[in-house]
């Protein structure tokens, strides 16, 4: 959805009063789609016995509607409509500034919120180009000769030993290194395009690469990855980077894939295999066929499956390496603007020629990520180890920084290729995805081999929540994996995944939000809240009894609430800052849809969530009041989608009350005490047609109650006593006198789309963990994650002030 074009018609409406003769499921999609596309299109009709689904657009964001308003589509079905229909939701921007993105024009900087893209002050500052000494001053020779004009055979073992056997390159660590490496190799990247179609030494160096990967997985490998093995890698892996951000697509297929004299030669092979060393490259390779984009992913993918990654420390870093190397080759979906299919030569390849590896490439990365495993100790009797310690650039402290790449790697690389468009799985849409709800537990599995351990992966995830991947990995098992779904659902400890979650939310409505992983979190929370079995366990566990007490809620200290009321007081709190600060419909309806899914269980509710349900309630509808006396003194579009947006809300608050009422009425004498203490309010809307029906059974509790105290004739009555003579009464309540209604149900629905949400929030994940340097400028699909110098700078000017005083 475009938000800021005024050429571009809004997107429909939220919802107006609905009411349905049949048990209603309305379906929520999935988080916006990247800024580039015009609307969000939701699912489409289809009548038929089973609940059916209305083809829906996103709501249109508050003030932000055009001239040329449309409001002929409905959010939700009116009064005539008996088929369920879809919810869809939130505006189409990735922007951390939630609805308004920002200007096209200027250079962009990374704004000051949680996702922010910017590379850090001390690493743009830190030192010039001929100050970064990245390489000694033997390997920057030896680079600079295999980029230059002259030919390396490839049976110039001297040469090739020079370069990759005397010194090891550094293991690249998140931030500074990143950047200094990409800046020592910019320059001779450059001189490498202007000469391999020449020389070919890149793609010989391929050749070296794939000989020495083939090597470790032979039954004769150690444990200890030689370190020209580890140095190929990296030159190639450094050099596609190069490529890949300068290069057109053709002129990367055209460098990869340009064969040297070598390849073809029957007596050259022959020669080699009479003269084998570390540099002789097997014969197999030389023959294959294959593309060597091909050759390289096949070897990658051999390499993570079988190589065990704590055979050793240098092992460990080589399997980094090759997990790096492997996002690298997909990053040329990072610098075009849409995750749609488009020039991405390796992405086809993967899908096209090794499907038949996926589900077993998955499983090894979800194992990799369940057993967290570290890099063993270096061993000191070593050569290899004796050049890391000489000549490596880090200080011994660095290793810290980043305690498990290989799990965080391992489980990024996963989240990047579930996330691509289906149409690179062809028919059978994306085949990571696909192979992530084939998990199987090992406890009942038939197959050990491939299945894994739901209860090891479910410790990793709620140990690290609410990080973003975690979040996000949640987040793919939940909607894709039925089998780990009913394992999480079935556990008796809801709050260990909820209590992250709930303070994520409660922290990040005060604050400029990182709103990607704020719309996934509700997507979770909905999720769950489908589950009715879910929704009255929640309401059984007792913060300070069954849990501490959470800090971190600091509006009011609390003697007892149930979980389930701490769901109810963030969401509410949720949506009264979204009203009036962020603004964003997203939040809004989901927190609402997950209110309703919740209502027709809650017992025993809290009496200070009783007071958050009914003063929310007040609030919008004052709001609504002023409103609509606006939109009948003036022809205001603004106005008009305001009015019927709050009408909407008012719709729904009344739903969840009265889910509340008639469901679980003599469980909840605080809403009714609410309700009285607030009766005016209620009142007030009888008048309106829209909302009768929806306040009569509200009426009809207040009146009956109010009664019930007035009868007992109490000159001063306390809360104690009013609360007394409510449960009392509470016995008394007549079976049958509320008007019953279907349950308002929402069920979430990914749309079709969904990738061009989750693939460039996955490569700014990846951007801001900063173990490969991008330029910003280059990252084209994550464009929506930057503001312009203007914004930036009041961002810069707000912190500099805070600084100073």
């Amino acid at each position: 959805m475009s938000s800021t074009t005024g050429d571009s018609k809004p997107i429909a409406r939220p919802p107006q009063l609905y009411r349905v003769s049949t048990h209603a499921t309305y379906q929520v999609t999935s988080p916006p789609t990247s800024a580039s596309t015009s609307t969000f299109k939701g699912p489409t009709l289809s009548h038929t016995q089973t609940p059916s689904l209305h083809d829906r657009k996103a709501p249109l964001p508050l003030n932000l509607a055009t001239k040329d308003t449309d409001h002929s589509e409905l959010l939700f079905p009116q009064p005539s409509i008996t088929s369920p229909a879809t919810v869809g939701l939130p505006p189409p921007i990735l922007s951390p500034y939630g609805l308004n993105p920002p200007s096209p024009s200027g250079s962009r900087r990374a704004s000051g919120s949680t996702t922010q893209l910017a590379i850090p002050i001390s690493i743009v500052q830190r030192k010039s180009l001929t100050e970064i000494t990245v390489f000694t001053s033997e390997q920057y020779r030896s680079l600079k000769h295999f980029c230059s004009d002259k030919t390396i055979a490839i049976d110039d073992s001297e040469t090739w030993e020079s370069m990759l056997s005397v010194q090891k390159f550094p293991v690249i660590d998140p931030g500074q290194d990143a950047f200094d490496i990409d800046m020592a190799t910019v320059s001779l990247a450059i001189e490498l395009v202007s000469n391999n179609r020449k020389t070919k030494n890149f793609n010989t160096l391929l050749q070296h690469t794939l000989n020495q990967m083939y090597r470790l997985l032979n039954q004769d490998f150690t444990g200890e990855v030689p370190v020209e093995a580890y140095n190929s890698l990296f030159l190639v892996h450094i050099f596609v980077k190069q490529f890949i951000c300068s290069l057109t697509g053709d002129e990367i297929h055209c460098h990869f894939e340009a064969r040297n004299n070598a390849g073809g030669s029957e007596s050259f092979a022959d020669e080699h295999e009479q003269n084998i060393n570390n540099f002789s490259i097997d014969p197999k390779i030389l023959h294959d066929s294959r593309p060597m984009a091909e050759q390289l992913l096949d070897a990658l993918i051999s390499v993570i499956l079988y190589l065990n990654p704590v055979a050793s420390a240098t092992a460990y870093e080589y399997y980094q390496e090759c997990l790096n190397t492997f996002v690298i080759l997909v990053s040329t979906q990072l610098h075009q603007l849409s995750a749609s299919c488009g020039d991405n030569y390796f992405l086809a390849i993967l899908f096209s020629k090794f499907s038949h590896l996926i589900n077993d490439l998955t499983n090894r990365l979800v194992t990799n990520l369940i057993e967290q495993k570290s890099m063993p100790p270096v061993s000191t009797n070593v050569v290899y180890n004796a050049y890391s310690y000489l000549f490596s650039s880090k200080s011994p402290t660095a290793l810290s920084l980043d305690p498990h790449p290989v799990p965080e790697r391992s489980f990024i690389l996963l989240l990047l290729l579930a996330v691509q468009p289906g149409e690179f799985g062809g028919k059978g849409g994306n085949e990571f995805r696909n192979s992530i709800a084939r998990l199987k537990d090992e406890l009942g599995s038939k197959d050990q081999d491939s299945a894994i351990s739901f209860r090891l992966l479910y410790r990793v995830i709620y140990q690290q929540l609410p990080s973003e991947e975690i979040c996000l990995l949640f987040y793919l098992l939940m909607i894709e994996n039925n089998e780990f779904k009913a394992y999480v659902l079935s556990r008796s400890d809801p709050e260990i995944f909820l209590l992250p979650i709930l303070r994520l939310l409660y922290e990040a409505i005060e604050r400029r939000p990182n709103y990607p992983q704020v719309y996934i979190c509700l997507a979770i929370l909905l999720i769950f809240s489908e589950d009715n079995v879910f929704n009255e366990n929640i309401q059984k566990v007792l913060c300070q009894q069954q849990i501490p007490y959470q800090s971190w809620l600091t509006e009011r200290l609390l003697k007892q609430i149930s979980l389930g009321g701490l769901v109810y007081l963030v969401l509410i709190r949720m949506i009264q800052l979204n009203l009036t600060s962020h603004r964003d419909l997203y939040i809004h309806t989901h927190c609402i849809a997950i209110l309703a899914n919740i209502a027709s269980t809650v017992t025993d509710i809290q009496p200070y969530v009783a007071q958050r349900i009914v003063n929310l309630f007040d609030i919008v509808t004052k709001k609504y009041q002023k409103l609509r006396t606006r939109a009948r003194e003036a022809n205001n579009d603004d106005n008009q989608v305001d009015y019927i947006i709050y009408g909407d809300l008012v719709c729904l608050i009344l739903e969840i009350i009265n889910s509340i009422l008639t469901r679980r009425l003599a469980q909840n004498p605080q809403l009714i005490y609410s309700l009285l203490h607030k009766k005016d309010t209620f009142l007030r809307f009888q008048k309106y047609k829209r909302f009768s029906e929806l306040i009569d059974n509200v009426d009809n509790v207040i009146s009956y109650f109010h009664i019930r105290i007035a009868e007992a004739n109490l000159r001063a009555p306390s809360t104690e006593e009013v609360t007394e003579i409510i449960q009392t009464a509470t016995r008394t309540w007549p079976p049958g006198r509320l008007k019953d209604s279907p349950d308002l149900k929402f069920k979430y629905s990914e749309g079709s789309d969904s990738h061009e949400f989750f693939c460039p929030y996955v490569w700014s994940i990846i951007y801001r963990r900063m173990w490969t340097y991008w330029d910003e400028e280059k990252a084209r699909i994550i464009r929506d994650y930057v503001i312009s110098d203007d914004e930036s700078n009041e961002v810069d000017d707000i912190s500099s002030t805070i600084s100073t005083v």
